[in-house]
């Protein structure tokens, strides 16, 4: 059998007509194997430990078993003397439940702020990757619209890091019909160039000519420095010009 407060153990006085239980010290009477709660009623009403004590010693009990709460930080020490301790001003309970959360608490802020870090890196990384992708530079529209606007009166130059893209300009100019230089990136496609000098690439520049034509009188191409030409299906009139390390493809 069992306390019916608390599910506790018994102990037996009174050969056995009497029980209390060791966890919350309710007392019974013992009858044909039944048990019956035993109500204590201090004078003036209310829960007297002492008079509660006092009354189970008459029923034949010793003094109750030391009471422990450890979650309160309580501990019985017999004699009515008790032992209280607390944490940080709190009861060990409380103390753990403060702390647990606030561990909880610093585990969620440390993952928002994880999350946070790799969103940014990966943000990065795309932008590096669309960045490095994109041969593009801050300028091309500009020179895009120049390009665009090219009618072959004039020479036509790309320099810098300019991004430039001609297609079916027919250009008739008394010098030189395109000047590449820097890190220009050109592409003619189905122009037709009629110049002294057709194309004069310098420096990095990288011209791509596809179709079209280019009649010169002095060189169809004069290409220096690091600078790249390549002829595609280009009728050429006139001798190429190469220095350095340029390299000059599709042209005599």
């Amino acid at each position: 059998m069992n306390c019916f407060n608390c599910g506790g153990a018994f102990e037996y006085a009174g050969g056995g007509q009497y029980a209390r239980c060791l966890r919350c010290l309710a007392l019974y009477s013992v009858q044909g194997g039944q048990l019956t709660p035993i109500v204590v009623q201090a004078p003036g009403g209310g829960n007297n430990p002492e008079f509660n004590a006092t009354f189970a010693r008459n029923l034949g009990f010793g003094p109750p078993p030391p009471q422990h709460d450890a979650g309160q930080g309580r501990f019985d020490l017999g004699d009515g003397f008790q032992l209280r301790v607390k944490v940080n001003g709190q009861t060990p309970e409380n103390y753990m439940k403060n702390k647990a959360s606030s561990m909880i608490w610093g585990w969620i802020i440390g993952a928002v702020i994880l999350g946070i870090i790799l969103i940014t890196f990966v943000g990065i990384g795309i932008y590096v990757y669309v960045a490095a992708k994109d041969t593009s530079s801050p300028v091309d529209g500009k020179a895009q619209a120049a390009a665009s606007s090219w009618d072959g009166k004039s020479t036509l130059v790309c320099k810098g890091n300019d991004v430039m893209t001609v297609t079916g300009v027919t250009a008739s100019v008394s010098d030189t019909g395109v000047r590449a230089e820097g890190n220009c990136q050109l592409t003619l496609v189905n122009v037709k160039i009629t110049a002294p000098v057709g194309i004069d690439a310098a420096a990095n520049a990288k011209v791509t000519m596809t179709g079209g034509s280019i009649t010169s009188s002095t060189n169809s191409v004069v290409a220096g420095a690091a600078a790249k030409v390549t002829l595609t299906g280009t009728n050429v009139t006139g001798k190429s010009k190469k220095s350095g390390a340029a390299v000059i493809t599709g042209a005599p």
